[in-house]
């Protein structure tokens, strides 16, 4: 009886990840059969306007304006627009740096509000009323945009069939510690997987909003931005290939951005990110299943791709549930779906096909040396630290829940450290987090003992590696940590 409720209990949890497992594999023969969008002829350079939106970025937004003033492009076809929402120096920085730019040509034109209402997508939204480009970049207060990448995204979109163009993230930071050189690995893998293998096949994917140069009328067409989204780069994703709008990924093409420098703030990261996926989700599900600019295929790859933050929670409950019937006693060690070899190559097939993206990654960018390489299982570890709260975060966006928009810390070229002075994460999370680790370093000793290693030693891993990556001395700093739970 219990073997069986276990049984039921895996399933129901499982299928999501296996059916996301099926399209990585198809993600990944796209991602090998990789060819670079051609573009047509071009007459004229076209307009573009520049959306930047900044929130307290002292340390940063001096780097993301010069960046553009170097540039070199055509004086009188290049607006900076500029959202402001920010309450710190941020906004006399902009003013002081504002008239360099225009002496180059380039038209600068700021949009500032009192409060943030709809937070970065209110303010992107009231600012893109400014645009008066043919195309549109969006950039982040570290997006540092070269000359080159700009070409080719032009060169591109210079095809009528494409609405925008996605860049290749690049980390001028990438070597500043393990976790960052970790992180760019991980987003190397990751581009490399979902946009390039769904740009190779047609596929929809998720634009990551700073890195991304569109037709203004592209994104009028979609709406624009959601605003009180956690994840308004998704959900304008989903608007966009639902109105119509096709895109590609181009992976030679570089727009470089600052790393977060610590597990703690990547966890974060990745945190706001399941929520703002689970609440793209919740929101864009009927459009997605009702527009007819996307076929069947189409539609199930984005929902499989909002849906993938559901991994995390779908390995806590296998795991934990499985050892705790065998801990009690409940189920046969024999009948253990971790002894199953079947259920095992179902569960590490995402693990192998993001392994060998990674390393497809790296040959390709020309860093496939044996210390990168060495990264990949340390990375597996760190991804499991973050399984807990993008649990909580996930569930909390598809209950409608209202999080909180984490801003992650940069330094830019100041070397100062801006944003991390937000506390750490509400109660609950912090006691859902610190249990569960427990829990999994106890139960790991006796699952071990039993017999059952690749349960017993991930549970290992993800106990130590999340305690770890809790940073348990902040809690010490910061007493008033409040009971809600931190997004």
């Amino acid at each position: 009886m219990y073997d069986f409720a276990v049984f039921i209990l895996v399933v129901i949890f499982s299928l999501p990840v296996f059916s996301y497992s099926a399209y990585t594999v198809v993600l990944l023969a796209g991602s090998l059969a990789y060819r670079s969008p051609q573009g047509g002829g071009l007459v004229e350079l076209p307009r573009i306007s520049v959306l930047l939106a900044v929130y307290n970025e002292e340390s940063a937004v001096a780097g993301a304006m010069e960046s553009l003033a170097q540039l070199g492009y055509p004086a009188g076809r290049l607006q900076l627009v500029l959202a402001d929402d920010s309450t710190d120096g941020t906004s006399t920085i902009v003013d002081t740096l504002a008239p360099s730019l225009v002496d180059k040509g380039i038209e600068v034109v700021v949009s500032r509000r009192h409060d943030r209402a709809g937070y970065k997508a209110g303010a992107l939204n009231r600012a893109v009323k400014l645009v008066k480009g043919d195309l549109v970049l969006l950039v982040d207060a570290d997006s540092r945009v070269s000359k080159e990448a700009l070409s080719q995204g032009i060169q591109a979109l210079s095809s009528s069939d494409l609405s925008f163009v996605s860049f290749r993230v690049g980390h001028y930071n990438r070597e500043e510690n393990l976790v960052t050189r970790c992180f760019a690995l991980f987003q190397d893998a990751v581009d490399g997987l979902q946009k390039m293998g769904s740009s190779r096949l047609s596929l929809p994917f998720s634009i990551q909003g700073g890195f991304v140069l569109a037709r203004a009328g592209a994104l009028a067409k979609a709406g624009y931005w959601r605003e009180g989204v956690l994840a308004e780069d998704a959900d304008l994703s989903c608007k966009l290939f639902a109105s119509g709008a096709k895109g590609a990924y181009l992976s030679s093409a570089q727009v470089f951005s600052e790393d977060p420098a610590s597990l703690r703030v990547w966890k974060r990261q990745a945190a706001r990110v399941a929520e703002g996926w689970a609440q793209c989700l919740r929101l864009d599900f009927r459009r997605i299943l009702g527009t007819k600019s996307l076929g069947p295929l189409k539609k199930l790859g984005l929902l499989l791709t909002l849906l993938s933050p559901f991994a995390g929670l779908s390995w806590l409950v296998v795991t934990l549930a499985t050892a705790a019937a065998l801990v009690l006693g409940l189920i046969d060690p024999r009948s253990s779906v971790f002894g199953n070899p079947l259920y095992v190559l179902a569960v590490t097939l995402p693990v192998a096909v993001f392994y060998v993206s990674g390393l497809y990654s790296l040959s390709i960018r020309k860093m496939l040396t044996a210390r990168n390489v060495v990264l990949l299982p340390v990375l597996s570890y760190m991804i499991s630290a973050m399984f807990t709260i993008s649990a909580i975060s996930f569930l909390r966006g598809l209950a409608g829940g209202k999080g909180t928009f984490f801003r992650t810390p940069k330094k830019g070229e100041t070397g100062v450290m801006k944003g991390d002075e937000q506390p750490p994460e509400g109660g609950p999370t912090v006691i859902a987090e610190g249990g569960l680790s427990i829990v999994a370093v106890l139960a790991s000793i006796p699952v071990l003992l039993i017999g059952q290693f690749l349960l017993g030693l991930s549970l290992l891993a993800f106990g130590l590696v999340t305690l770890k990556s809790m940073e348990l001395s902040r809690l010490v700093r910061h007493p008033e940590v409040s009971g809600k739970v931190g997004a």
